[in-house]
Protein backbone atom coordinates (compact mmCIF):
# COMPACT_ATOMS: atom_id res chain seq x y z
CA UNK A 1 0.00 0.00 0.00
CA UNK A 2 2.93 2.01 1.26
CA UNK A 3 4.57 1.39 -2.44
CA UNK A 4 1.54 2.60 -4.18
CA UNK A 5 1.46 5.52 -2.68
CA UNK A 6 4.80 6.11 -3.17
CA UNK A 7 4.69 5.77 -7.47
CA UNK A 8 1.54 7.35 -7.52
CA UNK A 9 3.33 10.83 -5.79
CA UNK A 10 6.56 9.91 -8.01
CA UNK A 11 4.16 10.10 -11.56
CA UNK A 12 2.31 13.17 -10.41
CA UNK A 13 5.68 14.60 -9.80
CA UNK A 14 7.14 13.79 -12.55
CA UNK A 15 3.87 14.89 -14.67
CA UNK A 16 4.64 18.28 -13.44
CA UNK A 17 7.98 18.34 -14.10
CA UNK A 18 7.10 17.36 -17.67
CA UNK A 19 3.88 19.70 -18.10
CA UNK A 20 6.28 22.56 -17.00
CA UNK A 21 9.28 21.83 -19.45
CA UNK A 22 6.58 21.73 -21.80
CA UNK A 23 5.56 25.14 -20.90
CA UNK A 24 8.75 26.82 -20.71
CA UNK A 25 9.90 25.28 -23.94
CA UNK A 26 7.04 26.33 -25.58
CA UNK A 27 6.14 29.82 -23.71
CA UNK A 28 9.98 30.99 -23.75
CA UNK A 29 10.54 29.96 -26.96
CA UNK A 30 7.69 32.25 -28.26
CA UNK A 31 9.08 34.91 -26.31
CA UNK A 32 12.57 34.70 -27.54
CA UNK A 33 10.99 34.29 -30.98
CA UNK A 34 9.12 37.60 -29.90
CA UNK A 35 11.79 39.63 -29.11
CA UNK A 36 14.21 38.04 -31.58
CA UNK A 37 11.66 38.58 -34.34
CA UNK A 38 10.50 42.34 -33.00
CA UNK A 39 14.44 43.20 -32.93
CA UNK A 40 14.69 42.82 -36.50
CA UNK A 41 11.37 43.62 -38.43
CA UNK A 42 11.13 47.26 -36.15
CA UNK A 43 14.49 48.59 -37.77
CA UNK A 44 13.53 46.71 -40.84
CA UNK A 45 10.32 48.61 -40.91
CA UNK A 46 11.80 51.79 -39.64
CA UNK A 47 14.27 51.73 -42.72
CA UNK A 48 12.00 51.69 -44.79
CA UNK A 49 9.90 54.65 -43.94
CA UNK A 50 13.04 56.28 -43.76
CA UNK A 51 13.71 54.86 -47.42
CA UNK A 52 10.53 55.81 -48.66
CA UNK A 53 10.85 59.61 -47.15
CA UNK A 54 14.31 60.24 -48.57
CA UNK A 55 12.74 58.96 -51.79
CA UNK A 56 9.86 61.37 -51.82
CA UNK A 57 12.26 64.32 -50.96
CA UNK A 58 14.37 63.17 -53.56
CA UNK A 59 11.82 62.70 -56.26
CA UNK A 60 10.44 65.91 -55.58
CA UNK A 61 13.77 67.63 -55.44
CA UNK A 62 14.74 66.07 -59.30
CA UNK A 63 11.27 67.34 -60.27
CA UNK A 64 12.62 70.72 -59.14
CA UNK A 65 15.30 70.39 -61.24
CA UNK A 66 13.61 69.27 -64.10
CA UNK A 67 11.15 72.13 -63.67
CA UNK A 68 14.01 74.43 -63.43
CA UNK A 69 15.84 73.00 -65.98
CA UNK A 70 12.45 73.57 -68.53
CA UNK A 71 12.23 76.88 -67.45
CA UNK A 72 15.95 77.94 -68.30
CA UNK A 73 15.20 76.06 -71.38
CA UNK A 74 11.85 78.11 -72.23
CA UNK A 75 13.45 81.10 -71.66
CA UNK A 76 16.96 80.62 -73.49
CA UNK A 77 13.94 79.47 -76.15
CA UNK A 78 12.31 83.06 -75.78
CA UNK A 79 15.34 84.82 -76.05
CA UNK A 80 16.64 83.31 -78.96
CA UNK A 81 13.11 83.77 -81.15
CA UNK A 82 13.21 87.59 -79.69
CA UNK A 83 16.28 87.68 -81.08
CA UNK A 84 15.03 86.24 -84.37
CA UNK A 85 12.33 88.81 -84.76
CA UNK A 86 14.31 91.64 -83.90
CA UNK A 87 16.97 90.44 -86.37
CA UNK A 88 14.24 90.25 -88.89
CA UNK A 89 12.91 93.39 -87.97
CA UNK A 90 15.90 95.23 -88.76
CA UNK A 91 16.23 93.31 -91.88
CA UNK A 92 12.89 94.91 -93.00
CA UNK A 93 14.01 98.49 -92.27
CA UNK A 94 17.59 97.85 -94.10
CA UNK A 95 15.45 96.49 -96.95
CA UNK A 96 12.55 99.45 -97.08
CA UNK A 97 16.10 101.59 -96.56
CA UNK A 98 17.70 99.76 -99.86
CA UNK A 99 14.23 100.10 -101.83
CA UNK A 100 14.42 104.17 -100.58
CA UNK A 101 17.80 104.14 -103.04
CA UNK A 102 16.90 102.72 -105.66
CA UNK A 103 16.54 105.80 -107.63
CA UNK A 104 20.50 106.66 -107.02
CA UNK A 105 21.02 103.29 -108.53
CA UNK A 106 18.71 103.66 -111.60
CA UNK A 107 20.58 107.40 -111.79
CA UNK A 108 24.15 106.87 -111.61
CA UNK A 109 24.55 103.15 -112.18
CA UNK A 110 27.05 103.67 -109.48
CA UNK A 111 27.63 100.97 -106.42
CA UNK A 112 25.88 101.72 -102.88
CA UNK A 113 27.85 100.86 -99.91
CA UNK A 114 25.79 100.62 -96.61
CA UNK A 115 27.08 102.44 -93.99
CA UNK A 116 26.52 103.69 -90.24
CA UNK A 117 27.35 107.06 -88.80
CA UNK A 118 28.37 107.58 -85.40
CA UNK A 119 30.42 110.09 -83.55
CA UNK A 120 28.96 113.09 -84.81
CA UNK A 121 30.88 116.31 -84.27
CA UNK A 122 30.07 120.34 -84.50
CA UNK A 123 32.27 122.30 -83.25
CA UNK A 124 33.60 125.97 -84.06
CA UNK A 125 35.53 125.16 -87.05
CA UNK A 126 33.82 122.21 -88.58
CA UNK A 127 31.11 119.63 -88.99
CA UNK A 128 31.61 116.26 -89.20
CA UNK A 129 30.15 112.41 -88.40
CA UNK A 130 32.18 109.40 -88.51
CA UNK A 131 30.95 105.95 -90.47
CA UNK A 132 31.83 102.61 -89.95
CA UNK A 133 33.59 101.01 -93.11
CA UNK A 134 36.57 102.23 -94.38
CA UNK A 135 39.48 101.26 -96.61
CA UNK A 136 38.85 97.47 -95.98
CA UNK A 137 35.63 98.25 -97.69
CA UNK A 138 36.61 100.05 -100.64
CA UNK A 139 36.13 103.74 -99.56
CA UNK A 140 38.34 106.20 -101.17
CA UNK A 141 38.48 110.17 -100.16
CA UNK A 142 36.23 112.51 -101.70
CA UNK A 143 33.62 109.37 -102.50
CA UNK A 144 30.11 110.94 -101.76
CA UNK A 145 27.89 109.93 -98.62
CA UNK A 146 23.86 110.11 -99.14
CA UNK A 147 20.56 109.45 -96.96
CA UNK A 148 17.51 107.60 -97.69
CA UNK A 149 15.64 109.48 -100.52
CA UNK A 150 19.09 111.01 -102.60
CA UNK A 151 19.81 113.13 -99.59
CA UNK A 152 23.02 113.93 -99.93
CA UNK A 153 25.07 114.15 -96.43
CA UNK A 154 28.62 114.85 -96.82
CA UNK A 155 32.02 113.84 -98.28
CA UNK A 156 34.48 111.53 -97.28
CA UNK A 157 37.79 113.45 -95.81
CA UNK A 158 39.89 110.60 -94.66
CA UNK A 159 39.49 106.98 -94.19
CA UNK A 160 40.88 104.81 -92.03
CA UNK A 161 40.68 100.75 -91.97
CA UNK A 162 37.83 100.17 -90.48
CA UNK A 163 36.08 103.90 -90.63
CA UNK A 164 35.90 107.00 -92.51
CA UNK A 165 35.77 110.89 -91.36
CA UNK A 166 33.01 112.70 -93.38
CA UNK A 167 32.18 116.21 -93.78
CA UNK A 168 29.00 117.43 -93.68
CA UNK A 169 28.16 119.93 -95.81
CA UNK A 170 28.15 122.96 -93.75
CA UNK A 171 31.62 122.06 -92.70
CA UNK A 172 33.56 125.15 -94.18
CA UNK A 173 35.40 123.06 -96.05
CA UNK A 174 32.84 121.47 -98.40
CA UNK A 175 32.04 123.49 -101.88
CA UNK A 176 29.47 121.77 -103.28
CA UNK A 177 28.33 122.74 -107.07
CA UNK A 178 24.86 122.95 -107.14
CA UNK A 179 21.70 123.93 -109.33
CA UNK A 180 18.44 125.31 -108.38
CA UNK A 181 16.02 122.37 -109.29
CA UNK A 182 13.45 123.17 -112.45
CA UNK A 183 16.57 125.47 -113.54
CA UNK A 184 19.33 126.58 -115.26
CA UNK A 185 20.59 128.66 -112.30
CA UNK A 186 24.30 127.31 -110.72
CA UNK A 187 25.17 128.03 -107.39
CA UNK A 188 28.18 127.36 -105.31
CA UNK A 189 27.87 126.13 -101.36
CA UNK A 190 29.41 127.84 -98.74
CA UNK A 191 29.66 125.35 -95.41
CA UNK A 192 29.26 128.21 -92.70
CA UNK A 193 28.48 125.33 -89.59
CA UNK A 194 25.69 126.34 -87.91
CA UNK A 195 21.94 125.15 -89.43
CA UNK A 196 22.54 126.99 -92.97
CA UNK A 197 25.01 126.85 -95.88
CA UNK A 198 25.62 129.96 -97.94
CA UNK A 199 24.60 129.93 -101.81
CA UNK A 200 27.46 131.86 -103.84
CA UNK A 201 27.17 133.12 -107.13
CA UNK A 202 23.34 134.03 -107.07
CA UNK A 203 23.26 136.78 -109.64
CA UNK A 204 20.74 139.92 -108.79
CA UNK A 205 19.21 139.18 -111.74
CA UNK A 206 18.61 135.51 -110.94
CA UNK A 207 15.16 134.05 -109.81
CA UNK A 208 15.56 132.22 -106.53
CA UNK A 209 12.94 132.60 -103.61
CA UNK A 210 12.60 131.12 -100.23
CA UNK A 211 11.32 127.75 -100.91
CA UNK A 212 13.85 126.78 -103.82
CA UNK A 213 14.85 123.64 -103.98
CA UNK A 214 18.90 123.23 -104.70
CA UNK A 215 20.14 119.89 -105.70
CA UNK A 216 24.25 118.78 -107.21
CA UNK A 217 24.62 119.69 -110.82
CA UNK A 218 27.16 117.04 -111.28
CA UNK A 219 29.98 119.49 -112.33
CA UNK A 220 31.92 118.55 -109.45
CA UNK A 221 32.00 114.74 -110.07
CA UNK A 222 29.16 114.10 -108.14
CA UNK A 223 25.82 112.36 -109.21
CA UNK A 224 23.23 114.80 -110.38
CA UNK A 225 20.11 116.01 -108.82
CA UNK A 226 20.88 114.47 -105.10
CA UNK A 227 19.17 116.94 -102.65
CA UNK A 228 21.21 119.31 -100.80
CA UNK A 229 19.27 122.09 -99.36
CA UNK A 230 15.96 124.36 -99.50
CA UNK A 231 16.44 128.06 -99.96
CA UNK A 232 15.72 129.82 -96.41
CA UNK A 233 16.86 133.07 -96.76
CA UNK A 234 17.23 135.49 -99.94
CA UNK A 235 18.52 138.89 -99.13
CA UNK A 236 19.27 141.59 -102.22
CA UNK A 237 21.33 144.53 -100.86
CA UNK A 238 21.56 147.44 -102.97
CA UNK A 239 24.18 148.15 -105.63
CA UNK A 240 24.90 144.67 -104.71
CA UNK A 241 26.28 142.28 -108.04
CA UNK A 242 24.67 139.17 -106.15
CA UNK A 243 22.33 138.42 -104.05
CA UNK A 244 23.08 137.07 -100.11
CA UNK A 245 21.30 133.64 -100.25
CA UNK A 246 21.21 131.13 -97.17
CA UNK A 247 19.72 127.29 -97.75
CA UNK A 248 19.38 124.29 -95.07
CA UNK A 249 20.68 121.14 -95.80
CA UNK A 250 17.96 118.59 -96.22
CA UNK A 251 19.51 116.23 -93.87
CA UNK A 252 19.16 115.45 -90.61
CA UNK A 253 21.41 113.16 -88.14
CA UNK A 254 17.68 112.49 -86.00
CA UNK A 255 16.45 111.07 -88.83
CA UNK A 256 18.71 107.41 -88.33
CA UNK A 257 21.91 105.85 -88.31
CA UNK A 258 21.97 104.52 -91.98
CA UNK A 259 23.40 106.30 -94.44
CA UNK A 260 25.14 105.10 -98.27
CA UNK A 261 28.68 105.57 -99.40
CA UNK A 262 28.14 106.02 -103.31
CA UNK A 263 31.51 104.38 -104.45
CA UNK A 264 32.51 106.93 -107.63
CA UNK A 265 35.28 109.40 -107.02
CA UNK A 266 34.11 112.50 -107.41
CA UNK A 267 36.99 116.30 -107.69
CA UNK A 268 37.11 116.90 -104.31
Amino acid sequence: MIKINFYKKYAAVLFLVVAVLIFNHYAVGDFLQDIFYGAITKPSILLDESLARISKISSGFLKAQRITDENSKLKEENNMLLGELAQAEGLKRENQFLRDQLGVTRKSDAELLIVKLFNIQRGAVSSTVLINKGQKDGILKSMPVIAAGNVLVGIVNEVFDTSSLVLLLNDPRVKIDGRVQDSRILVKTDGRLGDELGLDLVAVGDEVNEGDVVVTSGLDGLPESLLVARVSRVETPSGALFKIVAARPFFDPSLGSNLFVILVRTLF
